[in-house]
């Protein structure tokens, strides 16, 4: 697992910063004065899209459970109704004792993608040498 101060983790926050800010002026367009408003959203918009390298959002990888959307708060949904008090609790402490294997399975997946992306981007290095 990487830690913050390493090369890669610092690697790994900018490409993440690059992501919420090409975000930001993405929504944005013309309306630049707003853009401290539109943070929240954004962060949120990260936080809960699942990553391709991983195929886990950073907050199920942080909390080990899906985000309730903000929408499900204020509209009924079924997933509300059918919610039992004593099982969301005992899912809840499930969800937290796989997290570290979910997180492992995560790792592996994005040094498989790292892999991958290495070998594609090397082979396009060599035909366009040879061209």
């Amino acid at each position: 697992m990487t830690r913050f101060g390493t090369p890669k983790a610092n690697g790994q926050t900018k490409v993440s910063n690059r992501t919420i800010v090409n975000g930001i002026k993405e929504r944005l367009g013309k309306a630049k004065g707003n853009w401290a408003e539109e943070i929240p959203a954004m962060l949120w918009s990260y936080k809960t899209t699942p990553r391709t390298s991983t195929r886990e959002t950073p907050f199920s990888l942080t909390y080990g459970t899906e985000a309730i959307l903000p929408m499900e708060i204020t509209v009924v949904t079924l997933r509300e109704v059918n919610v039992d008090e004593e099982s969301n609790a005992q899912d809840m402490g499930l969800n937290l004792d796989v997290l570290e294997e979910k997180c492992e399975k995560s790792e592996i997946r994005q040094a498989a993608y790292k892999h991958i992306t290495e070998r594609y981007y090397s082979q396009r290095v060599k035909e366009n040498q040879h061209v």
